[in-house]
């Protein structure tokens, strides 16, 4: 899959009475194979709902938005009861961002500009 194939859509969430907009784009791609250095590591982990995956998630999401935060600024923002929460977002913001597949060839379907 190439980055241009990314839809560019996301779901907004609300971190400490905040918005951001939740993208899966080549942006966030990046800020999470900064942090884990691999990112299939990163998803799986994100599979997992392990905490410093989802931490590191909402980290790249809101850094593409504002340079200025850090992993640990956000780790203070995010609360457990937030995960639950969180994995939703996560969950839908990945449906929406990822190319159709025709199911026949497996291959990305074009997408048509309005």
């Amino acid at each position: 899959m190439k980055g241009k194939e990314l839809k560019d859509k996301g779901i907004k969430f609300t971190l400490n009475e905040k918005d951001y907009e939740l993208k899966f784009n080549l942006n966030t791609f990046c800020e999470l194979e900064d942090i884990y250095g691999d990112l299939n590591k990163a998803f799986e982990d994100l599979q997992r709902m392990k905490i410093k995956a989802v931490r590191a998630l909402v980290y790249a999401a809101v850094k593409v938005e504002d340079d200025s935060v850090t992993l640990k600024s956000v780790g203070s923002l995010l609360g457990l009861d937030d995960l639950e929460r969180l994995g939703t977002v996560i969950n839908k913001a990945l449906s929406i961002a990822m190319p159709e597949v025709d199911e026949t060839s497996g291959e990305v379907k074009a997408t048509q500009v309005p």
